[in-house]
């Protein structure tokens, strides 16, 4: 299988944690590319990263499907139930915000939106309680995102200053970096 993405993308590093999770990392090549333009090197038509391409040549994309579909390779196959899911959602949507933010920020200065950025902004600030209020007991796909999301607000938002209010989470995500899987797909800076 090949895995087409950036080092950097939050969405990418959730599914180089999962294929570590579920134990088939070995089955993953990681192909970089470039995440914008006509030649980004990737086989989603959309340009969006991450993109799988299994070995039969299927194409599969979107990091939630991606995630599923490496975690059907673990045994036992991993459950999920509804909490988590949600979980889930609201870890990649507060990831999106945070992305948008990035692309928003390298935009030349007169054409960024600031009513945008605060909007994002206030977004993220009001999920970080919620996901407090959800931390997981196990490393299951909405932890897996979560861990992911926090990484990316101290890689390219170290401004809004999440952890402010909210120890448990920050107690929970620091103890998340000692996991093997985190440690092995940390960010490049």
């Amino acid at each position: 299988m090949k895995l087409f993405g950036s080092l950097t993308s939050p969405f990418v590093r959730k599914c180089r944690i999962t294929a570590l999770e579920a134990g088939i990392d070995d089955k993953v090549t990681f192909v970089s590319t470039a995440v914008m333009g006509p030649a980004s090197g990737h086989p989603n038509p959309l340009n969006l990263i991450p993109s799988l391409l299994t070995d039969e040549g299927e194409l599969i994309v979107d990091s939630r499907v991606i995630c599923d579909y490496l975690q059907s390779f673990q045994s036992p196959a991993v459950t999920t139930d509804w909490a988590d899911r949600t979980l889930l959602a609201l870890a990649d949507g507060m990831t999106d915000r945070a992305v948008s933010t990035t692309l928003e920020l390298r935009r030349p200065e007169g054409e960024r939106s600031t009513d945008w950025i605060a909007r994002w902004a206030d977004a993220i600030s009001a999920t970080v309680p919620e996901l407090e209020a959800r931390i997981p007991d196990e490393f299951t796909p909405g932890a897996i995102a979560l861990t992911c999301a926090l990484a990316y607000l101290d890689l390219r938002h170290d401004n809004l200053i999440w952890r402010d209010g909210h120890s448990a989470l920050a107690e929970w995500y620091s103890a998340q970096q000692t996991r093997p899987s985190v440690a092995a797909t940390e960010h490049p800076q």
